[in-house]
């Protein structure tokens, strides 16, 4: 699991992998604990990299790469939603599209369990340091869940499900060794950017029918999980030029340039981004 290092000369901090700082069982009086909208929490505005599933592939895709994170020996389906743990450096238009995992939060999966539909429920016990409405609690007075802990136990409870075959292909394309390396990995004004261990699937996977027992014993989700994580990788031009505003904005702070400002330069920065790129980084 990444730690959370500043990067060289920024303070911005290095893009890290979603962890739940702590967990805990939904019972007693934790169920009267007050939940706010999943924006309401650092976690879900700043993580970087969040594990998905098969089903989110199509959502999110068009805005983020999707690839694999290898994490203390196991294989993570992972979208990468900046080069690093900061809000700003997320897409603009992008920033209200949450992963499952995170349309959950503050409820988790057990973190002690694989993911699975019998893993059990838990609460993030965190601090909502920006709430952006006045919450609920977990139960009502009569002791039924509240409507945002249904709303979000569906959210969760999809994650479950689709987890265990996204975990199934993941560890299928490994068994046929069609990983490789990816190097995310910039220099920007002097900082070193990088989101480590990530995985790709070979180009030459797709070309040469290598997947094709893959894709028979999977289906549509195989079909959908691959072709849009190769798809999805261009997208990480977008994210390089988002880091690049984040941290020319705080240069021009530095300096004392007041008329910086976040909105114009980094807007312009996705949409030349998006235009432009045509090739993934290497």
């Amino acid at each position: 699991m990444t730690t959370n290092h500043p990067d060289r000369q920024s303070g911005q901090p290095s893009a890290q992998t979603l962890r739940f700082e702590s967990p805990v069982v939904l019972q007693d009086d934790i169920l009267r604990r007050r939940i706010y909208s999943p924006q309401s929490y650092a976690t879900v505005r700043n993580t970087a990299v969040v594990p998905i599933v098969h089903s989110e592939c199509a959502s999110l895709a068009s805005w983020f790469p999707l690839v694999w994170q290898r994490r203390q020996g196991k294989l993570e389906f992972v979208a990468i939603r900046a080069l690093l743990n900061e809000q700003r450096a997320q897409p603009p238009a992008a920033r209200g599209l949450l992963p499952l995992i995170l349309r959950a939060y503050p409820f988790v999966l057990d973190p002690g369990q694989p993911a699975a539909p019998d893993a059990r429920r838990m609460l993030d016990d965190v601090f909502a340091d920006a709430p952006t409405d006045v919450g609920a609690t977990i139960t009502t007075v009569q002791r039924k869940l509240s409507r945002g802990t249904t709303s979000r136990f569906r959210f969760l409870d999809q994650f479950a499900h689709d987890a265990v075959v996204t975990a199934k292909i993941s560890e299928a394309v490994a068994g046929l060794d069609e990983f490789e390396p990816w190097n995310l990995k910039f220099e920007i004004d002097g900082n070193q950017v990088e989101v480590p261990d990530l995985l790709v699937v070979r180009p030459r996977a797709f070309e040469d029918g290598r997947l094709a027992p893959l894709l028979q014993q999977y289906g549509t989700p195989c079909a959908q999980m691959l072709g849009l994580h190769r798809i999805s990788l261009f997208r990480a031009g977008g994210l390089l030029a988002m880091a690049k505003a984040l941290f020319r904005e705080r240069r021009d702070i530095m300096h004392g340039n007041s008329a910086a400002t976040e909105p114009p330069r980094m807007a312009r920065d996705m949409a030349t981004s998006r235009d432009h790129a045509t090739t993934a980084p290497s």
